[in-house]
């Protein structure tokens, strides 16, 4: 098994599929329908072995919590800053390594993670 589609969701359809292809680089690879009703524009990165189902949701209630493992926090923190994107959390140590988190413009949570073993010398 692997994870393939992770849905996000959104009460602005074209201002979510805007933030996702121009400030991160996504690219619309077609519609699903998951939900009986509620058609998804799917949408994949070349970096990310996994895509995003990006539905409408009036009611604005779902958020998504997704976490992006990247080999370079700060690198990809500093690109997509450039690129316009706003940071809730700027890079911080975790347990789990160095994060930063940022959210799209319907409230979906994301967390940048350069996971590191603290525990290896």
């Amino acid at each position: 098994m692997k994870l393939k589609y992770i849905p996000v969701y959104t009460a602005d359809f074209e201002g979510q599929i805007d933030f996702y292809t121009q400030k991160l680089g996504f690219k619309i690879t077609g519609t699903m329908t998951f939900y009986e009703g509620r058609e998804s524009t799917v949408i994949q990165s070349d970096k990310l072995n996994v895509a995003l189902l990006v539905t409408n949701n009036d009611s604005n209630s779902d958020k998504s919590n997704i976490i992006i493992n990247t080999p370079d926090c700060l690198n990809d923190y500093h690109v997509l800053r450039t690129a316009g994107v706003f940071f809730c959390k700027s890079p911080a140590y975790l347990p789990a390594g160095l994060a930063a988190e940022f959210l799209d413009p319907a409230g979906n949570k994301f967390m940048l993670l350069e996971e590191r073993n603290y525990n290896e010398q």
